[in-house]
């Protein structure tokens, strides 16, 4: 077991230190009251910006709710296993193609519910944001 553990870390221990520093990271800003870091600097929401709650409303079988949230949930269960499967056969062609559709969709949807949709859980407010608040202060500073 423990040879198992070594050889483990020796073969991806740079992405378990990656996920480990990234899951501490979230436990901060979760303490902090920061959800999400692109929305709480800039101001405005992110492509996957309602997707935890969205995962967690389908958990709980509140369906509708987790649409509202993000509708690509639904995708979840089949694209990540896919993309672990292309991985480990090391279909790299296949993995790129997924990655690259995905990441097209994902786009296109957050500019839809950015532009077209009024939903309270894609946000475009800059001046909500920490820079921007920053930068305000800084100036009235200097013009006071």
């Amino acid at each position: 077991m423990r040879h198992y553990f070594s050889k483990l870390l020796s073969r991806h221990g740079a992405l378990i230190f990656a996920a480990a520093a990234v899951l501490v990271l979230y436990l901060v800003m979760f303490a902090l009251g920061i959800g999400c870091p692109l929305k709480y600097l800039s101001g405005i929401s992110c492509a996957g910006c309602g997707m935890t709650r969205a995962c967690m409303s389908a958990l709980r079988l509140e369906l509708s709710q987790a649409f509202a949230y993000h509708p690509l949930w639904i995708g979840l269960p089949v694209v990540f296993p896919l993309l672990i499967f292309f991985k480990i056969k090391k279909m790299n062609k296949a993995f790129y193609a997924l990655v690259f559709s995905a990441a097209a969709v994902m786009l296109a949807v957050y500019f839809y519910r950015l532009l077209f949709t009024d939903s309270p859980v894609v946000v475009f407010a800059p001046e909500q944001g920490a820079i921007y608040k920053l930068f305000k202060r800084i100036s009235e500073f200097f013009t006071h």
